[in-house]
């Protein structure tokens, strides 16, 4: 069967007629989230590297990636995506995670804007470029965390039984990989596609999971990235690691670690 791609230009993206305001329901316009991220990036002194779009259902679901050029490591770059529809179907997502380089996977941790999480209350269009640069103050902190569990999971090889057991609980029991993509990540396991350091490492694994989810439909693909990582991430904490010293690359980025936007200028 053949592979749905989900790739959408920026242009149509915009284009997709935004449904009618009601008492209960006030709708985000694609065109209009896009425009407040590029802007709160701006901002925030984040340089944009590249920006991806999907969508679905002829434009009601749609995901929007950034790729932040200046906030990074080796393997790494920082990322922010959302999610957004006018369907009323799923709630706007905004989220901050990394982009493997190697690969072009996504990790993604569920520490969202707040406020995003019930339904399209009036108080969602108090969305600004403030407001995201504000939320955007955590992402230091974030991506350092985001490389201690990338290198307490290559510090964890894995035997082919546990491999089994692992991809086994990701299908039947947590449910964000299909079927489907079970050949994927076999495929992978015997000769994979990019080189993530140790075949058989723990954050190996991972990432043989996420490129097997690279086709996720654009409704599932932000919450089974975090559903993943979270999957992971708690394995690490059970599994038993080799014995070597964890090492954590430094930041590439203008600003101080952990602070990372304090000297931003922004304005409403």
């Amino acid at each position: 069967m053949k592979t749905e791609i989900y790739t959408t230009l920026k242009r149509d993206l915009i284009s997709t007629p935004v449904p009618e305001q009601t008492k209960t329901y006030k709708p985000v316009s694609h065109g209009q989230l896009i425009d407040l991220t590029l802007e709160g990036l701006q901002k925030a002194g984040l340089t944009l590297s590249k920006e991806t779009y999907s969508s679905a259902s002829h434009g009601q679901v749609a995901n929007g990636n950034y790729i932040i050029g200046n906030v990074d490591d080796d393997e790494m770059h920082l990322m922010i995506s959302w999610r957004n529809s006018y369907n009323k179907t799923l709630p706007l997502m905004f989220l901050l995670g990394a982009m493997v380089k190697v690969c072009g996977n996504g990790m993604m941790k569920s520490q969202e804007l707040g406020y995003f999480k019930q339904k399209h209350w009036g108080a969602i269009q108090t969305l600004t470029p403030h407001a995201i640069v504000e939320y955007l103050k955590g992402a230091g902190e974030m991506f350092m965390q985001l490389q201690k569990e990338r290198e307490e999971m290559k510090q964890i090889e894995l035997t082919k039984r546990v491999q089994a057991e692992i991809i086994g609980r990701m299908c039947i029991e947590e449910q964000f990989i299909q079927s489907t993509q079970l050949n994927i990540v076999k495929r992978e396991l015997a000769r994979p596609t990019h080189d993530y350091g140790d075949q058989n490492s723990l954050w190996s694994l991972y990432q043989y999971t996420t490129f097997a989810m690279r086709e996720d439909h654009p409704s599932l693909r932000l919450q089974n990235h975090i559903d993943a990582h979270k999957f992971f991430t708690n394995e690490a904490g059970t599994l038993i690691p080799k014995v070597a010293p964890l090492m954590f690359p430094k930041i590439k980025s203008p600003y101080v670690q952990l602070s990372i936007f304090e000297d931003a200028q922004y304005a409403e």
